[in-house]
């Protein structure tokens, strides 16, 4: 496996990102939206690929013919992978609070490297199975330093 230099752009993409992310997910919470859930979130999501089309239409190649296959995987990251999360995302924000919420979004990219494994054949580093582990390991600790003392006391009482 070859290693590259880390891309500052992306870098910085990355960065801007998560700044983003953490920033939508605090004030969302704190300015509940006037509109329904779902009202919200497809405005979240067409304001979003209404920027990244410009973006999208100087820097990458024509787009070509799409076959069923793309449309239906299209379909699927559209209304699963963006729309159905995306809701439950918000649904989450507006009942539970930022910091439970937030630590869910590192599942992602644990959760893409499974399900490559798992259905493509990818094949997984001892890096990636540390970083899973990691992440998992992150979120148990973050779940468990947002219980109350009252529920940690409960906790422990209860057989």
């Amino acid at each position: 496996m070859s290693v590259r230099p880390l891309d500052p752009v992306g870098v910085a993409a990355g960065l801007a990102g998560a700044v983003s992310m953490a920033f939508g997910t605090v004030l969302t919470r704190k300015w509940q939206p006037p509109v329904p859930l779902l009202t919200f979130t497809a405005w979240q999501l067409a304001a979003g690929g209404l920027l990244l089309v410009p973006v999208a239409l100087v820097f990458d190649p024509p787009i070509p013919m799409p076959t069923g296959t793309n449309v239906l995987g299209l379909a699927w990251l559209g209304l699963i992978g963006a729309g159905l999360t995306y809701f439950l995302w918000f649904r989450g924000i507006s009942r539970l609070e930022p910091t439970v919420v937030s630590l869910l979004g590192f599942l992602s990219p644990g959760t893409a490297v499974l399900l490559g494994w798992l259905f493509l054949d990818q094949t997984l580093s001892a890096l990636q199975i540390i970083g899973v582990l990691l992440v998992i390991g992150s979120i148990w600790l973050g779940q468990r330093s947002n219980r109350t003392p009252r529920a940690r006391i409960a906790c422990r009482k209860s057989p």
